[in-house]
């Protein structure tokens, strides 16, 4: 890898191209996650670094600020209008022919193909007797008594799809913190910084795939569609703060 930052142009071709070939509207959570695994091979060391801030990449940071530019030359609908989905105007569709037939400026990295049944991958060896090495970890504690209040409450039913999952040991569901704990979020292991969710939609809320509004409706942005209000349950006031730091937190 070059040790150079990725020129601007280059982060705003790749930007026409991953939208122009996903329908031209992708909500920003997953425009920056397909924006990693198309070209992430091709980001270079200091792509990597973080920035001053030290929360985020700055390739992370320099591709939001392109996406802005973006706007500014009138390619993307304003995030006023937009709300978070990355949009191109008709002048963006204009820019992402012109690449197509120009060709890219640096090619990406094919995803690689699903193998196909006739070459299905080689075990890897293994082993035997796994070894064993000591190791030292530090962790934050986080309350027991708290999820366990917060899945009682809910009667151990995800608030997203209202799914009570039954296992041999009894019902099952996981505490998901909101504004996630220690750095750089530090949010706090209160119940009102919780939610009670199926494992699926616990992975989808952390990577922000799922967001709740003030009034409680969750949207799914993979698709850009509402799947209803949030399931409440008395007792369990949920903070509006916490569910605004997610909503912020994962539409940069």
């Amino acid at each position: 890898m070059a040790s150079e930052l990725t020129p601007q142009q280059v982060l705003r071709e790749w930007l026409l191209t991953m939208l122009g070939e996903l329908g031209g509207s992708v909500p920003t959570a997953r425009a920056l996650k397909v924006m990693e695994q198309r070209y992430g091979a091709l980001l270079s060391e200091e792509d990597w670094t973080l920035t001053k801030r030290g929360d985020e990449s700055k390739w992370w940071n320099r591709t939001r600020f392109e996406r802005k530019n973006m706007e500014r030359a009138k390619l993307l609908v304003p995030a006023s209008i937009s709300r978070g989905i990355w949009t191109l105007t008709e002048a963006g569709w204009e820019e992402y022919r012109k690449i197509q037939k120009a060709g890219p400026i640096v090619e990406a990295i094919e995803e690689p193909k699903d193998p196909s049944p006739a070459q299905p991958p080689s075990e890897p060896d293994g082993q035997e007797s796994p070894s064993r090495a000591e190791v030292t970890t530090q962790r934050i504690i986080r309350s027991t008594a708290v999820a366990d209040y917060v899945k009682r409450i809910h009667d151990y039913t995800c608030q997203v799809c209202g799914i009570r999952l039954i296992t041999s040991k009894g019902p099952y569901s996981e505490a998901a913190h909101i504004r996630p704990l220690g750095q750089p979020h530090s949010g706090p292991d209160l119940a009102a910084n919780v939610l009670c969710l199926c494992p699926n939609h616990h992975v989808l809320f952390d990577f922000g795939m799922l967001s709740v509004s003030d009034d409680l409706i969750v949207t799914d942005h993979s698709s850009g569609s509402s799947l209803g209000h949030l399931r409440e349950a008395s007792g369990h006031l949920i903070g509006r703060d916490y569910l605004a730091h997610h909503r912020n937190h994962h539409s940069r």
